[in-house]
């Protein structure tokens, strides 16, 4: 079956009805390699069979091109294969008898090999001749069409003795059919030119050659073969892997290909052959498909080309979308005419775009044309066109690609080039580019001592955005190659503390030592001193779970006064990495800390960089003392720089914060979806994600009901069993899971674990771990009520050194659970009071339910506080709560289930779109939410409304706004 070919069939369709009746004529086929000329010869073919025509057919051949007359014999033997032997031989006599000379009589008609035409006596001058007569003698009995495919390749006594017929063929019943691959060099033979645009004829077979009247007679027809469109590549490709198509698959294979038939099966073939599937998550393996049939022709393609038309296109390979003409004669040593020559060859055979000098993309046959590149040739043109590019003003990007593909580099130039391409990567956001940039500089054999060492920072500077150990890693083998201390301790303080964990590359080992002899340098310059104090912070955060160390550093604070420093990055990050050790101490209460965290955020630009430096922890602290407003406004510039440059790991840890926040402030649908969108951040490229960073994403999980989540980010941290903290937050989460799976004295012994490992640190602050109230909701589950109560007491204790009252009312609603008789309800009052002042509302309506819920509880009370829930149910989407609060409600007025046929605004939103027509998935792009949420919204108004359905709405609503049901 033929795609895509019904014109160019329609067209040798009317040449044969002309052929039958008595009117000659030729058709020439063309197009690039691979696009089905001999396909579409084969049809041809059929169409002659099926009405009758004599078909005489031959295959040229680049290897029998020495053959002599070998194309005019396989026309003869393929018509003896076909015809009858009485009919053969008659024809064959006809045409034998006519040739001067005496050649006739050398095979009586008796002779048994009558049958064999005379190739022996036929010189070159008789062939023409004979082949005229043969074919007249076969058109006295019908229509004839002579049908050569790849005539490029024909040997030249067959081109020869096809011109007189070809000639003749307008007073003929003849159709000749001649196939040709544009640009191949065997077409610009005159015999061939000929052919293929005939010029003169013969009134006869044995007169002389004169002017023809039918040389630009409009039957010598030229059909071009094109490229298959989208939906025949579809077509096929379901035909090939035998299932439905998706169409990022069929677009790939399409691309891949160009739309080239041949390339298109061969790529079809391999994708078969390895069980792939036309699916979308199958289109990247497509796309690298490179079919060893489609190499095997490009080679031979090329074999056959002289040397300039190579070289040209292997410059053309080598520049891609930069191949303008001067560069392409300057890489390919070619004059003006030869490159015009060489362009027009590839061309033609479709390697070359119709309007540029530039290769046609996408194709494999171009992949595979700069694989057909020898080594030593590729990389002198690759080094070549970097330089050319870079002094001609190209982008330095541009010219460092160049390079990418050079087996090896020569001298500094190179190096200059990447170096300053790396530069741009970064500018323009893809730190991964310029890493890139710099892997290929250090493989340039010439670099050593400091020029590596700064070759090496540099990649880690890039690395740092997307692959920490990595950076980690080239930070460490860069230290050495310094000479200078002061340049040994400016590159361990590019690594960002966060990323700096204690056991990866002895990193704690090496800061102490260059630390240690910056201070026996003894210069004590303003350069020294800052470099000092960053090294300083780095040792507080690398120690931070070592009691010892903590004491000391919280001396170290007390000295530094009640307002610290805080004008240069050093002084910053070692009062933040001081703050942050008493924060995980409970060493200083929540206001203190909370002043010098806004007074730093006020001194620090919102740029991604900030993931970088100390300054996340004091995000972190922040959010455990509740007091996140200007560090909300804060990140969130942070985040829009960040998605415009920043890469995976300034991003990730962004979102890690915005997280912390959301969650401090009651925010926890968006916190959970920050949590997701860090998650899917932090790959194996990464290294996963900084510790604190990992222990945030951790601690919000559970916080918003996915204790698997939180498991899944712990286990698969590198140090998880190493890190305190992250071993305490993992029994937590599993603790989480036994509980659900009502297990609790199971959920007990994790969460008793996870407080022995975060007291053995000296971690003390409640806001890190609230491990002691856990313990208290197990107890209380389990009836050990006077366990229940001393864990509660001892987390309450804890939070009212802190000094956070959103943390402290927290705590008091476990406490008040726990807490039996009148004074359980006290202490959930005093939780609700506490929590009435600030801003997260979900914990509010939580302690509200639980002061509703208790026996000892007045009615009335009772019922203010289910008013006041209800209002924070109204005002904030919290379905946690909300078929709590409203199953309480129903009890209290009898109607267990309803809220008062209440609707909350975005209940009465949903509704009022919905009465409008709109569908579900037309309110959720309105509204910018879900459809399950919508779909939940739109069932809780069907029922507070007392309907069935959609179609009631609109008269349900009416009645709402005219006040009976409000």
């Amino acid at each position: 079956m033929l795609l895509e070919r019904e014109s160019a069939l329609a067209q040798a369709a009317a040449a044969l009805r002309r052929a039958e009746e008595g009117q000659g004529s030729s058709l020439v086929v063309q197009g690039p390699m691979g696009v089905g000329r001999s396909a579409f010869l084969g049809s041809v073919s059929d169409l002659t069979r099926e009405r009758g025509l004599q078909l005489l057919k031959a295959q040229a051949s680049a290897a029998e091109e020495c053959f002599r007359l070998g194309v005019v014999r396989q026309l003869v033997d393929s018509l003896r294969a076909i015809a009858p032997r009485e009919d053969f031989a008659r024809w064959l006599h006809k045409a034998t008898a006519l040739l001067p000379d005496g050649t006739s009589t050398a095979l009586p008609p008796d002779d048994p090999d009558a049958g064999r035409p005379p190739w022996s006596a036929l010189t070159w001058e008789q062939a023409p001749r004979w082949l005229a007569a043969l074919l007249g003698s076969i058109t006295e009995d019908r229509p004839v069409v002579l049908m050569v495919d790849d005539l490029q390749w024909a040997d030249t006594e067959s081109l020869q003795a096809l011109a007189l017929p070809l000639a003749q063929c307008a007073r003929r019943p003849i159709l000749f059919v001649f196939s040709v691959l544009p640009g191949d060099v065997h077409g610009n033979r005159q015999h061939v030119r000929d052919l293929l645009a005939p010029s003169t004829c013969t009134a006869g077979p044995f007169t002389d050659p004169g002017p023809c009247a039918c040389a630009d007679h409009p039957h010598h027809q030229t059909l071009e073969l094109s490229a298959l469109g989208i939906d025949s590549v579809r077509l096929l490709v379901e035909q090939a892997l035998r299932e439905p198509s998706e169409a990022v698959f069929v677009e790939t294979v399409s691309a891949r290909s160009g739309g080239n038939p041949l390339l298109l099966r061969t790529v079809l073939d391999e994708a078969h052959y390895l069980r792939l599937r036309p699916t979308a998550a199958h289109a990247a393996v497509a796309a690298t498909l490179r079919p060893e049939r489609a190499r095997q022709r490009l080679d031979a393609f090329f074999r056959s080309q002289p040397d300039h038309v190579r070289r040209a296109a292997y410059a053309l390979t080598v520049l891609g979308t930069a191949a303008e003409a001067p560069f392409v004669a300057h890489l390919a040593e070619l004059d003006a005419v030869g490159l015009t020559e060489a362009i027009e060859v590839l061309r033609r055979a479709g390697l070359v775009g119709p309007r540029d000098c530039r290769l046609t993309s996408g194709t494999v046959l171009c992949d595979l044309l700069e694989e057909h590149m020898p080594a030593e040739e590729r990389t002198a043109m690759r080094g070549v066109a970097a330089e050319l590019l870079h002094r001609t003003g190209h982008p330095a990007e541009l010219a460092a690609e160049q390079l990418m593909g050079a087996i090896s580099l020569h001298g500094p130039e190179a190096v200059g080039i990447l170096r300053t391409a790396a530069d741009s990567a970064l500018r323009r956001g893809s730190p991964r580019d310029a890493a890139r940039y710099l892997r290929r500089a250090l493989l340039d054999s010439s670099l050593s001592g400091r020029d590596r060492a700064v070759l090496l920072i540099d990649l880690a500077t890039a690395e740092r955005s997307f692959a920490t150990a990595a950076s980690l890693r080239h930070v460490v083998e860069a230290v050495p190659l310094f000479d200078s201390v002061r340049e040994r301790a400016d590159v361990v303080a590019r690594l960002g503390p966060l990323q700096m964990d204690p056991p990866a590359f002895r990193i704690d080992t090496i800061r102490a030592a260059v630390a240690e002899e910056l201070g026996r340098s003894g210069s004590g310059d303003w350069v020294e001193r800052e470099l000092a104090l960053r090294l300083e912070a780095r040792e507080h955060i690398l120690s931070a779970q070592d009691p010892e160390h903590i004491r000391r550093a919280l001396r170290r604070f007390r000295d530094l006064g009640p307002s610290p420093r805080l004008a240069t990055t050093g002084e910053r990050e070692l009062v933040t990495s001081l703050m942050h050790i008493a924060f995980v101490a409970n060493a200083v209460p929540a206001d203190q800390l909370t002043g010098l965290c806004t007074r730093l955020l006020e001194q620090e630009p919102p740029t991604p960089e900030h993931v970088h430096t100390t300054v996340p922890l004091a995000v972190n602290i922040l959010s455990g003392a509740g007091q996140v407003e200007g560090a909300a406004n804060w990140l969130r510039e942070a985040n829009r720089l960040a998605q415009r440059r920043g890469g995976d790991v300034e991003q990730a840890v962004i979102r890690c914060e915005q997280a912390l926040v959301a969650l401090a402030d009651g925010h926890r649908a968006y916190a959970q979806a920050k949590v997701i969108q860090a998650d899917a951040l932090a790959g194996p490229e990464t290294s996963g994600l900084p510790t604190v960073c990992a222990a945030v994403l951790a601690i919000v999980a559970m916080n918003t009901g996915r204790p698997e989540l939180a498991e899944q980010i712990l286990v698969q941290h590198r140090l998880h069993a190493e890190n305190q903290h992250l071993a305490a937050l993992l029994h937590v989460a599993r603790g989480s899971l036994a509980a659900r799976r009502d297990e609790p004295r199971a959920a007990l012994d994790h969460y008793r674990t996870a407080g022995r490992h975060t007291e053995g640190i000296g971690w003390l602050n409640p806001v890190v771990l609230p491990w002691s109230s856990c313990v208290a909701l197990m107890h209380h589950r389990l009836g050990e009520h006077q366990e229940a109560v001393a864990a509660a007491e001892l987390e309450v204790g804890r939070y009212r050194a802190w000094g956070s009252d959103t943390r402290l009312g927290r705590s008091l609603i476990v406490l008040g659970r726990v807490t039996p008789g009148q004074r359980g309800t006290e202490v959930l009052e005093e939780a609700v009071t506490l929590l009435e002042k600030g801003s997260n509302n979900y914990d509010l309506c939580r302690a509200l339910y639980a002061l509703a819920v208790r026996r000892e509880v007045r009615p009335g009370r009772r019922t203010s506080a289910l008013e006041r829930a209800r209002q924070l149910l109204e005002e904030h989407d919290m379905p946690e709560l909300a078929e709590k609060v409203r199953g309480i409600s129903g009890k209290e007025t009898g109607k267990t289930g309803t809220s008062g046929k209440r609707l909350t605004p975005s209940e009465r939103k949903v509704a009022r779109l919905a009465a409008t027509g709109l569908s579900n998935s037309e309110i959720s792009g309105q509204l910018g939410t879900s459809s399950r949420m919508v779909e939940k919204h739109l069932t809780n108004a069907y029922r507070k409304l007392g309907i069935s359905g959609r179609p009631e709405l609109g008269t349900a609503l009416k009645r709402l706004d005219g006040g009976q049901l409000a």
